[in-house]
């Protein structure tokens, strides 16, 4: 597989800025069928370390290496949107 890997460390770094703003919590980032991503809550974690898995196309992954460089290019860029700067 051919991999971007500067793309795979700027969504490593976009991944470490939401660690930073939200701390505790347990997320699950979706990318939905028209490549929109969003962030979603999971109750019950809220006083719980940062965790985070990813979801797309029914598969999910605690790793946002084994995402497609897609999923990883919208999750970066939500993360901008959010007013997070991404190296």
């Amino acid at each position: 597989m051919n991999r971007d890997v500067n793309l795979y460390n700027q969504g490593k770094s976009a991944l470490a800025l939401l660690v930073s703003r939200y701390r505790h919590g347990s997320y699950r980032i979706i990318r939905d069928p028209e490549g929109v991503v969003s962030l979603w809550a999971i109750e019950g974690y809220e006083r719980q370390p940062f965790s985070a898995s990813f979801a797309d196309r029914g598969r999910i992954s605690g790793n946002i290496e084994e995402m497609s460089p897609e999923f990883v290019r919208a999750f970066v860029e939500y993360v901008r949107k959010t007013g997070v700067r991404v190296a």
